[in-house]
């Protein structure tokens, strides 16, 4: 079996032969050193190269656009990945305030700031026009109106043509070389003014919900019409913690709709990932008993999901994922070896497994360490 076919064998639990490997995303830092050069590939880091070329003008923003899928397709031929991961971009900033800071947004009105840390090697926001506090109902009813006037005019608006024009670059460069995952998201935003939402207007949570659930089924359709075969779905919604919001708020607001996702998916050829990191003991049957997901990503092995349990208990889900970000990052060669086999022994025989870090590779990740799992399962 090829990569890709290895890759879309963990959906039908043939890829019993070989373990696919898989990352959704794989930090430039650690990417530039395994090719021997200054690589654009993935994480948030990636958000900050984007910034620095954007503010150079448009023809290198081009050619960092350029780079971008260079670099891509240069990682994940290298690591002998069977799908291709189309990096998440974070888009252009309206300006650079400082060395290291960029203003997101309208100057006027809406924007943001985000800071790189060269050290730690993130970026992300450190000040805002508005903190996401709670407000009262009419910012979440508007935000919802909002997004259901988006899905009431995506096929006017053009937004399907663009993602139809998105999949079919990614796709004609994958080839049939890669495997091509979509995605359908699902999510409340894990801040203060919306969690508070959830317990003062559930009602409105479940319409915002809702109109995701019909831009999903819209995004899949282009998918499936395309040939793409697996949506790489889902929605962060735990921390080490457990769930961000209570299990009968899950059950009853979020849960029926992502079986609507599945279903759907299904209804089109295609199977639906599920991902959030995070403790998930207390939903996991909710999600994998009688849901319909086909999978489960982001398998948080540090806060206690482990992937030789769910397949004990869930036979026929497909796991992505399960190494420690942080043993991948800090561990020793033979920590991360034995963590791989563990979750190699438990997931080959099945077909169900595809191997990778629990969420990305992150920054500062030494390239020894990455090797070390990657060998294990060659």
């Amino acid at each position: 079996m090829t990569n890709r076919q290895l890759f879309i064998g963990a959906f039908g639990g043939t890829a019993t032969h070989k373990v696919p490997v898989y990352e959704q995303a794989f930090a430039s830092e650690v990417a530039s050193k395994i090719l021997g050069r200054e690589a654009f590939t993935g994480a948030v880091m990636l958000h900050y190269q984007e910034a620095v070329w954007a503010m150079r003008g448009p023809e290198a923003y081009q050619e960092f656009s350029e780079r971008v899928v260079e670099d891509v397709v240069e990682l994940h031929r290298t690591l002998g990945f069977g799908a291709l991961s189309c990096p998440w971009l974070g888009g252009v900033p309206t300006k650079q305030v400082s060395e290291y800071e960029f203003l997101y947004g309208d100057p006027e009105g809406w924007w943001e700031i985000r800071r790189y840390d060269p050290g730690a090697m993130t970026y992300g926001v450190v000040k805002y026009s508005q903190r996401p506090e709670w407000r009262g109902e009419e910012p979440i009813r508007a935000a919802v109106k909002g997004l259901e006037a988006a899905v009431e005019n995506f096929k006017t608006s053009g937004a399907a043509e663009g993602i139809e024009g998105y999949y079919r670059k990614w796709l004609d460069i994958a080839g049939d070389e890669f495997e091509v995952p979509g995605g359908a998201m699902l999510s409340v935003p894990m801040n203060e003014e919306w969690l508070t939402a959830c317990a003062m207007v559930p009602e409105l949570i479940a319409a915002y919900l809702d109109a995701q659930v019909e831009h999903g089924r819209l995004q899949m359709e282009v998918q499936a019409g395309l040939g793409i075969r697996i949506s790489w779905g889902g929605g962060d919604l735990a921390d080490k913690n457990g769930p961000i919001y209570g299990p009968r708020f899950f059950r009853e607001i979020v849960m029926p709709r992502y079986r609507k996702l599945a279903e759907h998916a299904h209804k089109v050829g295609m199977k639906y990932l599920f991902r959030s990191d995070g403790y998930l003991h207390p939903i996991l049957d909710d999600l994998f008993i009688d849901s319909g997901l086909d999978g489960f990503g982001e398998i948080d092995y540090d806060a206690s999901v482990r992937i030789p349990e769910l397949l004990a208990r869930y036979p026929n889900l497909t796991c992505w994922g399960n190494v420690s970000c942080a043993l991948l990052r800090n561990g020793t060669p033979q920590q991360i070896r034995a963590a791989t086999e563990e979750i190699v022994a438990a997931g080959k025989p099945r077909g169900r497994l595809i191997l990778g870090s629990s969420n990305t590779v992150l920054p500062g990740t030494p390239p020894e360490n990455y090797f070390a799992m990657w060998e294990t399962v060659q």
